[in-house]
């Protein structure tokens, strides 16, 4: 395996030496004078704001490995869109190499490959959004990694692991399989993370931007193999993250938080499955898809515009219609309480304006229809 994962790796990535910042090299003395940092700080602020941060915030990462239950290498980085890119460069080399995406799915997969003209393949999604796993194990063939999100964005669906296990069964030899789990916590007992020992070409994606909450912190995770992670790691910035997010970070990981983000996660699941119910009244919606996220997705009819009616009324939803398997289709993100009962609100003016704009004759039906049942 570990000659396999080798193969992949660009040789200008292999000889790479990792950037030696006055941190790596680190020292003991008194006084610091080895980074090029003002030795008295300006601004008030507890970690002093003069000094360089962690040049690998290590300690997250334990902590990391500690919520995930796992011993596989882990590393912290600046949100799992990094984590994208970072492994997109270790892995594949410039007008060469390619990527595997199962749309519709994340963009940035696409997205950081296109911006290192590395091209991507294609293995849409079934009409249910289940993988076609024959297709992707054909296609894999001709990538050097095969990106899945699960649950997935924009979909809302899980990947069984039945279907994941084949995928990796079907790619060993042939190519990494990275596995984004930025929604897991709304379907933690679904996650890759025990596979990785079984299959050193899984690689697992995280963040803390979802169910924690933290998408300002922007502090995301790669869990991998450590022959992964061993090309991985010569990439990573010399200060990969500031010291007032890792505390930021430090923090929610702790039991105590932890605690709260599961209580909290229950809560928004619960909500959004009132609300993926609620939006089953309206005439307009075609349907309302399964989600095991803080989204919603809807399909609506084609002469509707769900996305413009909720905007005129100051509410921001994201219009789907771009993905040619997702035409008509919305996302709606799980707000609170408030927020997503004036999205029903908003709707149901909607549906009552339509009714007023009924023809004279369907008005006159409608009557006869009441009259004939009185």
């Amino acid at each position: 395996m570990t000659s396999f994962i080798d193969s992949l790796v660009p040789q200008a990535v292999k000889k790479l030496i990792p950037y030696q910042s006055a941190r790596r090299i680190g020292g003991d003395g008194r006084i610091w004078l080895n980074a090029n940092e003002l030795e008295n700080t300006l601004f008030e602020a507890e970690p002093s704001y003069n000094r360089y941060p962690d040049f690998l915030p290590q300690d997250i990462a334990k902590a990391y490995q500690q919520y995930c239950a796992t011993e596989a290498p882990t590393i912290a980085v600046r949100g799992a869109d990094e984590a994208i890119d970072l492994l997109i460069r270790a892995f594949c080399k410039p007008e060469q190499d390619k990527i595997l995406i199962c749309s519709p799915t994340y963009a940035m997969y696409e997205f950081c490959a296109d911006a290192l003209a590395i091209e991507t393949l294609d293995s849409p999604l079934q009409e249910d959004f289940s993988l076609n796993v024959a297709n992707i194990v054909n296609k894999a063939e001709l990538a050097n990694i095969v990106f899945l999100c699960s649950p997935n964005n924009p979909t809302g669906n899980v990947i069984p692991k039945s279907d994941l296990t084949q995928v990796l069964e079907g790619t060993i030899g042939k190519s990494l399989v990275v596995v984004d789990e930025a929604y897991i916590e709304f379907e933690p007992q679904t996650s890759a993370v025990n596979l990785i020992e079984r299959y050193p070409h899984l690689v697992v994606v995280r963040t803390l931007s979802k169910a924690f909450g933290l998408a300002s912190v922007r502090c995301g995770f790669i869990l991998a193999s450590a022959d992964v992670m061993q090309y991985v790691a010569k990439l990573i910035p010399p200060y990969p993250m500031p010291d007032c997010s890792s505390q930021i970070v430090l923090d929610a990981l702790s039991d105590e938080r932890v605690s709260v983000m599961k209580d909290a996660t229950l809560k928004l699941v619960k909500l959004r499955n009132w609300f993926a119910g609620e939006l089953t009244q309206f005439d307009f919606i075609e349907q309302v898809y399964p989600s095991s996220t803080n989204f919603v997705l809807l399909r609506h009819k084609p002469e509707h515009e769900v996305f413009s009616v909720l905007a005129k009324d100051g509410i921001v939803t994201r219009d789907q219609n771009h993905e040619p398997a997702l035409r008509h289709c919305v996302r709606i993100s799980i707000g609170s309480q408030e927020s997503m009962s004036e999205v029903i609100e908003s709707l149901s003016r909607y549906q009552a304006e339509l009714q007023l704009k009924l023809k004279p004759q369907d008005q006159q039906l409608q009557y006869q229809l009441g009259k004939d049942h009185i």
